[in-house]
């Protein structure tokens, strides 16, 4: 290796190496919002304006959150790969960035790996009667808790009538169900279904629910049908979720710091790759903190103190059949999150 190649500068060009795979990260509506910015001296995290979202996520809590699940998917590779690299929060909604990796002495271990990363999966299909294990949902405590989080869990049957009271909200709003509709690929012939979006394949829908799907949201139906009992009629058909016994995470935290938010997503990664790697899989449903008349019910639910908030809502267990059978969520071109 020559001294070029061995200097911190050289190291930190790597990152371009490992920024598809970061991709694969969770993110909202997947919309993959992030970008890696190269400096002279170190690279900036940010986000492109145009995929963050609107209506859905009005407290843009969810863009927050999915900037920190790519940064910590990022650093889960760079340490897999031998890049010595150390994260510096510097959150600026002006600047749009969030924060700045710069070279470090050493690699840092992780004990997540690149598998990981790129194996998880979220399920929104029909779940299993099997219970997630105490000692699966004692660690994801004990993980929160080592960021400064809490993990509180909610039993199905409690959580679900938040849950459909949130998709009664989500559903009759019509700023929403137009972005829905916007971020939806519900046919191949879709011209970015293989890039971003929510296709047919992820939402697990059959090709006459996609049908439906598409005619409804469209503007003029559903603004003849919002009316006619459309909204119950969605909401119904969406809140499967929480039926049947099982149990919810939520992770709380405390204050209003939007750079704690993005944290919180560096723990969602490592929270659902740990229980990924276990076979447990997750549903988010993120509606249910947005939506202004659950979330002060949820905070009550999950016994919040001291300032504490929800963050993150998931329902945790197995899938009722097999994910691995259904491909991937697709992705842009690693080139595509890179600016220089």
């Amino acid at each position: 290796m020559t001294d070029t190649e061995s200097t911190p500068v050289r190291s930190m060009d790597r990152l371009r190496e490992i920024a598809g795979v970061a991709a694969r990260a969770a993110n909202a509506h997947n919309t993959q919002p992030w970008e890696l910015r190269f400096r002279s001296d170190h690279v900036e995290v940010g986000w492109r304006t145009q995929y963050a979202l609107g209506p859905s996520d009005p407290a843009h809590r969810d863009l927050r959150l999915s900037l920190g699940t790519y940064v910590e998917s990022l650093l889960i590779c760079a340490a897999e790969a031998g890049i010595p690299v150390r994260w510096e929060p510097d959150f600026d909604v002006d600047a749009t960035r969030v924060g700045r990796l710069r070279p470090d002495e050493w690699p840092t271990a992780s004990p997540r790996s690149v598998a990981d990363v790129e194996g998880r999966r979220v399920w929104r299909g029909a779940w299993k009667r099997e219970q997630v294990p105490a000692e699966a949902l004692h660690r994801a405590r004990r993980t929160a808790e080592e960021a400064g989080f809490r993990v509180a869990v909610v039993p199905t049957q409690a959580a679900r009538p938040l849950l459909v009271r949130a998709y009664h909200w989500f559903f009759g709003d019509a700023g929403i169900a137009a972005e829905l509709l916007a971020w939806a690929r519900l046919s191949p012939r879709h011209p970015e279904y293989r890039r971003d979006g929510l296709n047919d394949v992820m939402l697990v829908l059959s090709r006459a629910e996609a049908l439906a799907m598409r005619m409804f949201f469209a503007p003029p139906v559903y603004r003849a049908l919002r009316p006619l009992g459309l909204v119950r009629l969605l909401t119904t058909l969406s809140s499967g979720a929480t039926r049947g016994e099982g149990v919810v995470l939520v992770i709380l935290g405390k204050g209003n710091d939007p750079a704690d938010e993005v944290e919180a997503g560096r723990l969602v990664t490592r929270l659902w790759l740990d229980l990924f790697r276990d076979g447990i899989h997750v549903h988010p449903q993120s509606h249910v903190i947005d939506c202004p008349g659950t979330v002060g019910d949820l905070a009550r639910l999950c016994g919040a103190t001291d300032g504490e908030r929800p963050l993150v809502f998931f329902r945790v267990g197995y899938p009722a059949t097999d994910p691995a059978a259904r491909p991937r969520h697709p992705r842009r071109e690693s080139a595509e999150h890179i600016s220089a």
